[in-house]
Formats: C-alpha cells, structure tokens, sequence
C-alpha cells in the first residue's frame, strides 16, 4: 500500500496501531483492511470475512436511482 496516496482515515488508523509507513507499503490491501478493522475493534478478520464481503459486492445491485416524481 502507499501510504502517499491511501485513505486518511485508514492511514492514520494503521499509525495509531503503531505501523510505520515503511510497514505500510509492504502490506496488502487485506492486511491493511485487517488492521483498520481491529483498530475500530473489529478483531479476528480472517479469509473467509474478505471473501464475503466480495460476495457482497458481486451480489449488490447496480446503483438505485430515486422514482421520478
């Protein structure tokens, strides 16, 4: 990851986690996300929580418009 050109919220909540941004440009976006998450105590991610998650998305319908009124 560079962290020159991530999300501000995620940088600064892999820095309060205590990686450096050395460490950070060796991560992997899941690593990354890993982290993030149990920042904000979302704790034991694991594989299969990633792989839901692009379900998800491969499963959400395209973007809703409002009705016409």
């Amino acid at each position: 990851m560079n962290p020159r050109t991530m999300d501000a919220g995620c940088l600064r909540a892999l820095r309060r986690r205590g990686h450096s941004d050395a460490s950070i440009s060796v991560m992997t976006p899941e690593e990354a996300f890993c982290e993030y998450c149990a920042y904000h105590g979302i704790m034991n991610m694991m594989p299969a929580t990633l792989e839901m998650l692009d379900k998800l998305r491969a499963e959400a319908p395209a973007a809703v418009t409002a009705p016409a009124v």
